[in-house]
Formats: C-alpha cells, structure tokens, sequence
C-alpha cells in the first residue's frame, strides 16, 4: 500500500512544478506519494519554520533558516534517518557547498534537492552574451537594456554579493561588516541603481525573468537567482540564456548562495519514509530527469552536468556552474533571517532614496548583534 506523506515547497514552477512531476518516479521507487503545498516566494524567505511545519512530513526551506528550526524543534537531523554512505554520496555529488550549506551543529537538516546563486541572464535575439565586468554592467544600464532586480531581499543579495566579490564577505561575527567597504558598496550600488528602470526597485528576480522573457524593451539582467523554467522552449514567449554572475576579476566569485533544501518535519508520522523520499529526490535518478525537466534547478553536480538538461535549457547548468561553485554561503547563525530582512530594509532604502552616509552603515552592522541570539 503506497504511503501517503504531506509536503510544503514554494509556489513556481522551479519549486512546486519539479516536485509534482517527480512523484510518479517516487512512486515507482519506493512506493511513497507527495502531495505538496506551496507558499509564496517571499514567504520561502522570510517565514519562520516554526510557523508550519506541524501540518508537513517534508519542506522545502531556505538554509539560513535552519538554525531556527533546529532551535524550535521543527526539523530532524537526516544523520539519524539516512545511512552514513548515503550522506557521503550526496556531499560528493553537491553542486558547490550546497549540501554543506545546510549542516548546523555537525550534523545535516536538509538535503539540497535545489541550488542556485546570482548569475546573469539576457535575451539571444537582442545580444551576444551576459556582461562579464561591472564595467560592462554600467555601459549596458547606460543603454536602457539591463534589469537588476533590488527590492529588499534582492537588495541584500547583492550587496552581499558586492562584499565578498571585495574580498570583505559578512562574518558570523559582531563586527558582521566592514564599513569602510560597506559604504564603498552601497556608493557603487546607488549609483547602479539610477541607471535601471525604477521598476526594478519593486521587483525579484523572477518579475525580472518575466520582463525579460515577455516584452521586447530589455536585453539584460544581473544579479538574478537563476530559474531555469526560462530557458525552456515555450515557457515563456522568450527563452532566456543564463551566464556567469559578473564580477571586479571576470572570475565569477561570491555570488551568494541561494537554493532549497528538503528538510524532514519532526512532527512528521512517518519520518522513515519521509527520508526515503527526500533521498530519492535528491539522486540523480530524479533530479537529471523528471526534477530538471520539469523546470527544477537541481542540486545534485550529476544533473548539472547531464547533456539532455543542458540541451533543453539552453547549456543553463553548464553555463552558470562557475558561479555556484565559487558562491558565498550565508552564516548559519540563529536569527540571521532577521538579520538579513532588517538589514534588507536599510540597504534599500538607501537605494530609493540615493542617500549614504557612515550612520546607514553603521545601522546594518548594529543588526547581527541585535537578531543573533547564539
């Protein structure tokens, strides 16, 4: 008799619609349906586990929300469900440090089924290929042609981003910035910010993708966490072609690490199965295959590099892999995503207003010793 679990992912294609397809082959396997939930995608970043995860056998979170559901006793360890060779094959198979990115307190409480980063994308009937340089970055803006998506969490993203591409990465620490480059940053970034259509003030990356893919004024967009949906033929009027995150070096390093991980509820019935799903979502045999296809960003290296992938979404993966493997992986400290969100509020409103001074900076630093509580 096939077991029955309950999941929580995030309303997109990327999230929901990968997952969805993948429960036949879940069920061949091991005999075990999903029946998934979906919440919106500000709701994936900033809503507290705690919030939901008694109604769920297995979510799909954000890893810097895993010390606060460690702490609430929302989640288990999948050291104590899954075998020691499993856990090594899914560390050795990760993309990046993706697996990595959700171990807190020596052990692991999600398995990464997706991964992504701030990578570029553009349109291939309007250019050649993403900028390579902030240079270039700032003579496209001056066209009229490029995106960069900076509502507040976004704009966080890529001021952390900026950070460590400066080689001054936010630290786990009450020091958290350094200001001198901070304000060098957030300069740089008002400054990119009066060359983008005032839209981009509101929008994420994915409003961003739909101008891109939809309408025919914009060939650009940088600092996009990649969704590789719009690279798929007829999913949107446009295909997209993603492309390295652009940098200082032309090297593609310190975007910060996004992606999802599927974690198991501890009020979960059935945990056992729970990680038998969870697994299996996370193996090759799903994620190159129905999870891709059906517009997952997988987190598994097998996927990335899997030819047919590559093939229906225009070399996504091989294209933007560099960028994932030399990606910034938040701190996973308990509060950081209120860190993170009061932080994202200050850095934009630096941007709508293009106002910056020592005291703006010196109120996103006093946020880590404010939300932090270990």
């Amino acid at each position: 008799m096939t077991t029955q679990l309950t999941g929580m992912t995030w309303d997109h294609p990327r999230g929901l619609d990968s997952v969805v397809n993948s429960n036949d082959l879940l069920q061949e396997r091991c005999d075990i349906s999903v029946k998934w939930d979906a919440r919106s995608l500000l709701a994936f970043g900033d809503q507290h586990i705690s919030e939901f995860y008694e109604n769920y056998d297995l979510m799909i979170i954000d890893h810097p929300h895993v010390p606060d559901a460690v702490h609430a006793g929302a989640v288990i360890a999948l050291e104590d469900l899954a075998t020691p060779e499993q856990m090594e094959l899914l560390s050795r198979t990760s993309v990046g440090q993706s697996h990595a990115s959700y171990k807190y307190q020596g052990k692991h409480w999600a398995l990464a089924i997706d991964t992504a980063a701030q990578v570029s994308a553009y349109r291939p009937d309007k250019a050649d290929g993403a900028p390579i340089f902030w240079s270039d970055v700032f003579d496209l803006a001056r066209t009229g042609k490029l995106l960069w998506p900076h509502k507040p969490v976004d704009a966080f993203s890529t001021f952390a981003t900026l950070m460590a591409q400066k080689g001054a990465p936010l630290t786990a620490t009450k020091q958290f910035i350094n200001q001198g480059v901070a304000l060098e940053v957030l300069e740089f970034m008002i400054e990119l910010s009066a060359l983008v259509p005032d839209f981009c003030a509101t929008s994420n990356p994915i409003d961003i993708a739909e101008r891109l893919s939809g309408e025919d004024g914009y060939a650009y967009g940088i600092c996009m966490y990649g969704y590789s949906n719009y690279s798929h033929t007829g999913f949107r009027k446009h295909r997209l072609v993603y492309e390295d995150l652009p940098s200082f070096d032309g090297q593609a390093s310190g975007s910060q690490l996004g992606g999802a991980g599927v974690a198991i509820s501890s009020k979960s019935k059935n945990p056992q199965a729970a990680a038998t799903a969870a697994i299996l979502l996370s193996m090759p045999e799903i994620q190159a295959t129905t999870y891709g296809l059906a517009g997952g960003q997988p987190g598994n290296l097998a996927a990335w590099k899997n030819g047919p992938l590559n093939d229906h979404t225009l070399n996504f993966f091989r294209n933007t892999l560099r960028t994932l493997e030399r990606a910034w992986v938040r701190p996973r400290v308990l509060g950081w995503p209120d860190v993170q969100f009061q932080s994202s509020l200050v850095i934009h409103r630096a941007l709508t207003s293009k106002q910056v001074n020592a005291s703006v900076v010196a109120e996103i630093a006093a946020t880590y010793e404010k939300y932090v509580k270990e």
